[in-house]
């Protein structure tokens, strides 16, 4: 007990002897006491640093964890450790936090792994690979076997601690769950896969995207990203501003970084040029004839001024696009005109040349029965829904109608055609609904009416 006693003693001697050394040492360096070390110094400088702030934090997570399990009052009225330690330590709730689960941690389950860390036989970093690690590890076993085996976990990865850094010891962890709870492994396995989600939230002019992914999901389109940007810089495909100096040396460590400082914003690229060659190639399928693909409409009367909107397909409010953005997609796009009954535009040979083309690719009358793909985007522009009133189920749902059927003579033309849904469609055909033109124009939305079937009156 005496010697405890004294042990505690010189240890608060110390604390405060540290204390005063490092203001005064902070007080030193801010008058640039620093500045004049020799360049050959700072590597080394650095390690002794590090090697002094090591049992510091040890202590300071060891005290923490004795102060989060107590029960006497704290200072000034306080009642939570976490606000305490906010107030007066000047740390932010998440430090706060972390010391407060590391402490309880290493102070009552991982006391080899706190011993290690105050000796200076492991880091911090270390201690906390260790410890979390070896908690996730068996944290699915049941009560009786989780004690045996954390003492196991945690002997083994110290063992190994002197040869392997923080990430290395983590994975470590994890191979060390596949032999402790390899169902529990794999159960989390089948949760993280359910939990795979990307939500995309309209920030200002753009939309952020968050999301989680499996190790491996991620792994494979971090591949195929890879795959593309990295094909660029062999290239030369990239703009001045992203290229490596000419003549560097791609394996120069400045190089590198400053290709990892821009690659998020080359990886954001990358995956919007796999998504169009994806679209562009087919290969994801149809919709009722129609290759998928991003939809931009404009009136010509407004493009140089209002511009245009952005058709998202989550969204039934068009983004709209400015002038500017309009006539650049315009550079290199699938162009289907649709006449609208808008105000005239441009002189009348530019809209007599306008009608020529609309009409050679969305009129076929009676040479074919069956919707043309451009027909069926010149429609979603009318209607984006079932044409039916109120009903939102988007065109790409959609079956197109016949208001004049085909067998009774009418024409596969755009001012016989309607969208209509499944249920819609049925109401129609089986219902007895019919659609009648009573608009001026059958370029506007508002060309049909949908007229109920006539009560039928009983003998």
């Amino acid at each position: 007990m005496d010697q405890a006693r004294t042990g505690t003693a010189e240890a608060m001697s110390l604390i405060a002897s540290l204390a005063r050394d490092a203001e005064r040492l902070g007080q030193l360096a801010a008058e640039g006491a620093l500045d004049a070390l020799p360049e050959g110094c700072l590597p080394e400088t650095v390690l002794e640093l590090a090697r002094i702030a090591e049992p510091v934090g040890a202590c300071t997570t060891a005290v923490v964890g004795r102060l989060a399990a107590s029960s006497a009052p704290l200072p000034d009225g306080f009642v939570s450790v976490s606000r305490f330690l906010q107030a007066r330590a000047r740390v932010s709730s998440g430090t706060a936090g972390r010391w407060m689960a590391a402490g309880r941690a290493l102070t009552e389950d991982f006391e080899e792994t706190q011993a290690a860390w105050l000796t200076g036989a492991v880091t911090g970093d270390q201690a906390r690979a260790i410890s979390e690690g070896v908690a996730v590890a068996v944290r699915s076993l049941p009560w009786g076997a989780k004690e045996a085996c954390r003492a196991e976990g945690e002997a083994f990865l110290l063992d190994i601690a002197e040869h392997l850094g923080p990430d290395e010891l983590r994975a470590a962890a994890k191979h060390l769950r596949f032999v402790l709870d390899p169902d529990g492994a794999d159960a989390d396995e089948i949760e993280a896969h359910t939990a795979q989600q990307l939500v995309f939230t309209k920030v200002g002019d753009g939309v952020e995207v968050r999301g989680f992914l499996t190790a491996e999901a991620a792994a494979l389109i971090q591949t195929a990203l890879d795959q593309v940007v990295d094909g660029w810089y062999r290239r030369g495909e990239l703009p001045e501003e992203d290229r490596d100096p000419a003549g560097a040396d791609p394996g120069d460590p400045k190089v590198q970084r400053a290709r990892r400082l821009r690659r998020p914003r080359l990886d954001a690229l990358a995956l919007t040029h796999l998504a169009g060659k994806a679209l562009e190639s087919g290969s994801l399928g149809t919709r009722g004839g129609v290759v998928p693909r991003v939809t931009v409409t404009t009136d010509l009367a407004t493009l140089e001024t209002l511009g245009g909107a952005l058709h998202s397909p989550r969204s039934e409010t068009p983004e709209p696009l400015a002038p500017s953005s309009i006539q650049r997609i315009l550079c290199d796009a699938a162009v289907i005109t649709v006449i609208t009954g808008g105000p005239p535009c441009g002189s009348a040979e530019k809209q007599g040349l306008l009608r020529d083309a609309s009409r050679s690719v969305l009129y076929v009358g009676r040479e074919q029965r069956t919707v043309t793909p451009r027909q069926r985007a010149a429609l979603a522009v009318l209607h984006p829904h079932c044409a039916h009133p109120g009903c939102k189920v988007p065109i790409s749902r959609c079956h197109i109608h016949h208001v004049v059927h085909w067998t009774d003579g009418g024409g596969t033309d755009l001012d016989n055609l309607v969208p209509l849904c499944h249920a819609h469609h049925h109401l129609v055909h089986e219902g007895g609904w019919r659609i009648v033109a009573t608009g001026p124009d059958p370029h506007r939305g508002d060309y049909w009416t949908f007229v109920p079937p006539e009560r039928r009156m009983r003998p």
